[in-house]
């Protein structure tokens, strides 16, 4: 594994803030197929949605990065919206260009890879495992185009690709502390929108970290939603119903949940909405949002977010493309950990003072004891 030296990394970490294998290289892509166009633009019916926009003259003003994102779009308030904040931040900062395609209807990842390719894109970004194929099989094929994979790990090792991956199972310990000594009820919970392993490692940590409020406090708050020694628990089957991500809020609500951290992306807000409707923090009521920071992303459901359990690819792939257009890819895998700000909790913002003093200071401990490694993600 090749990760990104400490010097870039503690810079960045200034920046706060998804089968068929298919060989995408010998697939045809017509020219009226998909066009790259201009920023908020997109297609219809089987094509992909689109955007981009370009920065002033500069440096790197004829470097293209370009983006593959999901059906969700790029305001999803969770992956693709963080990949494209470091896009633009980098547009912004490096005076690249860059431009996105989404994946829509019967349009798949291959062929946004294989129209990049034809485009002229110099890096090739995707957003997620569901991305994994076509740059696996893109890489190698083209050699002179730089690859990054965000939050899945490429099988096809190639010098012009880079693997993003985030140890997210550190940053749920935390909100799994945060949620056990914020409980009232004794019960917090959780579920995920796909049970895919990058969706159950959020779990694990957070359930992890209650039972290490416990083992400290002497507790025995416990969790509904995911067991994962059993690898079973709560999800919806979807990465896009809002509401029945609602309907399985009120359901662990009713099973005595007052604390809920749901992985899953853009439904967070059925949990925001059950909250809400629950009585919020004046009832004693609170939900952890996850990925980006919930009170930016989605400032509406900020009164019940009492932290977000954060993967910060925004910090991350902007230091990519960062090394990547001065000549320094990193090939091999960046690993986001809390230590380098790949993964971690957000401010608690308007509810700071609903967390404890004392909790506080606890969380900030045990950051410190995570990253020296005096305590370790596991079972207490």
């Amino acid at each position: 594994m090749i990760a990104l030296d400490s010097k870039i990394l503690s810079a960045a970490a200034t920046r706060r803030r998804t089968r068929v294998r298919r060989t995408a290289a010998t697939i045809g892509v017509t020219a009226t197929a998909l066009i790259l166009a201009a920023c908020g633009s997109s297609s219809s019916g089987s094509q992909a949605a689109s955007g981009g926009s370009s920065a002033g003259s500069s440096a790197h003003s004829d470097y293209l990065a370009c983006l593959m994102i999901s059906s969700t779009g790029i305001a999803d308030r969770s992956f693709n919206q963080s990949a494209w904040a470091a896009m633009t931040e980098a547009q912004t900062k490096l005076g690249i260009k860059v431009k996105y395609l989404a994946q829509s209807g019967s349009t798949d990842y291959s062929t946004l890879g294989a129209e990049f390719v034809q485009g002229g894109c110099n890096m090739i970004i995707g957003v997620g495992f569901n991305t994994q194929t076509a740059i696996d099989a893109l890489a190698p094929a083209n050699p002179s185009i730089k690859f990054a994979l965000i939050d899945s790990t490429l099988t096809t090792k190639s010098a012009n690709a880079v693997s993003l991956t985030y140890q997210t199972d550190q940053a749920g310990f935390l909100g799994g502390y945060l949620a056990a000594g914020l409980s009232k009820s004794g019960t917090v919970g959780v579920y995920g929108n796909e049970a895919i392993p990058p969706v159950e490692l959020y779990m694990t940590g957070y359930v992890y970290g209650v039972e290490h409020y416990n083992a400290v406090h002497h507790t025995s708050v416990k969790v509904v939603g995911w067991d994962p020694v059993g690898k079973t628990g709560q999800f919806v089957g979807s990465f896009t119903d809002v509401n029945k991500g609602k309907l399985i809020t009120e359901a662990e609500i009713q099973q005595g949940a007052d604390v809920i951290f749901p992985v899953a992306g853009p439904i967070d807000e059925g949990t925001a909405t059950a909250i809400q409707a629950a009585g919020g923090p004046a009832a004693g009521y609170y939900m952890l949002w996850v990925d980006s920071d919930g009170c930016v992303s989605n400032p509406d459901a900020c009164d019940v977010i009492v932290s977000t359990v954060q993967k910060n690819i925004q910090t991350s792939l902007y230091t990519v493309i960062d090394k990547t257009v001065t000549g320094a890819f990193p090939s091999g895998s960046y690993v986001g950990t809390l230590a380098n700000d790949g993964v971690g909790l957000a401010p608690y913002h308007s509810l700071a003072g609903d967390v404890p003093a004392a909790l506080q200071a606890e969380i900030t401990q045990l950051t410190k004891d995570l990253i020296s490694g005096k305590v370790k993600v596991a079972a207490s």
